[in-house]
């Protein structure tokens, strides 16, 4: 019994010296603290060695767009910023409207065989090009453009520049690349019904126009069936000439861009430009009867004269804002709504 008390004894005696101990030890660090804290200078202090920048303006006025005009024709235009990233775009006016119905669907196809083999590079070479920058390349096609964009750092200009330019003037429209994307489009007829709005915009061009602008952007079955590379090629060399091609860039000094770009364009032959083809607004109704639970319905009005009219596009701008900017949704209960989207369809002849 003896033994057992002294050893509670001692085992107490050792937790009280720990307790002190401890005790102690955060009395010193409180000091500590209350020390370091006390010798910080408000913050509202200028720290010695410390030059602070001036603050930015209530207003930055925004970079100029510069543009140059080569002798062939070719216009590189340019606006610097801040931005670390650079989007270089290379836009052509072409499209669904300067189709013949032999070539059809040649700017739909055109699209597809964006950025694939070319006579300098292979597909599988260009896609490691554009992943080793960390770059994004896009291709679009419209009834009277076709747009070819890249985007990267800054830092990548060059390069950027010589591929874009490299998919878009010299194309080889392999074979086999060709018929794998005549495959897809193929494919892609039977999904055509379930794209409403797809429908509803082909369906007011070929409804209130007569002439160019009534030319499908997609192409038909009967379209596909006899295509080959040799009418891309005739397309290509008839329409991507000098005077119709325009090269943009954002977040690009000009003089580096004109450097790069022009040894790359100014080779293009100077064609006299061809006749636009002409369209006329006529008007009319179109009615699709489709198995689907709910109606799409469309109301489509001509803009005369298009972006040419600064004022009226302005006007038309404003307008698809306040309209929903595009696309709208207001719900009113369950099976009820309502989708509204605005779609700006010029005639600028």
């Amino acid at each position: 019994m003896y033994r057992t008390s002294a050893s509670r004894l001692k085992f107490l005696k050792g937790r009280l010296g720990e307790r002190l101990a401890s005790s102690s030890v955060v009395a010193k660090k409180s000091s500590i603290f209350g020390t370091f804290t006390g010798s910080i200078p408000p913050l509202d202090t200028p720290l010695p060695g410390v030059n602070i920048l001036p603050p930015l303006p209530d207003y930055v006025e925004p970079g100029k767009t510069k543009i140059t005009t080569l002798p062939n024709g070719v216009k590189i235009a340019s606006e610097s910023s801040m931005n670390p990233a650079a989007s270089i775009g290379l836009f052509v006016d072409s499209g669904s409207v300067y189709e013949t119905p032999i070539s059809s669907g040649a700017s739909q196809l055109l699209e597809r065989m964006a950025f694939k083999t070319t006579t300098n590079r292979s597909h599988l070479r260009i896609v490691r090009e554009v992943e080793a920058i960390g770059g994004k390349v896009t291709a679009s096609a419209s009834r009277e453009q076709m747009g070819y964009t890249y985007d990267a750092l800054r830092t990548y200009v060059p390069e950027m520049v010589e591929l874009l330019i490299d998919c878009v003037r010299n194309p080889a429209f392999l074979d086999w690349e060709l018929i794998e994307e005549l495959r897809r489009v193929k494919g892609g007829l039977s999904e055509v019904n379930k794209d409403p709005q797809g429908l509803l915009l082909e369906a007011i061009h070929s409804t209130g126009y007569t002439g160019a602008l009534a030319n499908p952007l997609r192409a038909s079955e009967s379209a596909i069936k006899g295509f080959n590379s040799k009418i891309l090629d005739e397309f290509i060399a008839e329409n991507y000439t000098a005077g119709r091609m325009v090269l943009a860039a954002s977040g690009v000094e000009h003089d580096e861009l004109l450097s790069i770009a022009k040894p790359l364009l100014s080779d293009l032959p100077t064609v006299p430009r061809s006749v636009e083809p002409k369209s006329q607004y006529v008007g009319g109704e179109f009615r699709c009867q489709a198995d689907s639970p709910t109606a799409h319905v469309a109301l489509a009005f001509e803009a005369p004269g298009g972006w040419y009219k600064e004022k009226d596009a302005m006007t038309s701008t404003v307008l698809q804002i306040i309209m929903g900017g595009g696309s709208s949704f207001s719900s009113g209960g369950p099976r009820k709504g309502m989708q509204s989207r605005l779609c700006m369809s010029y005639s600028i002849f």
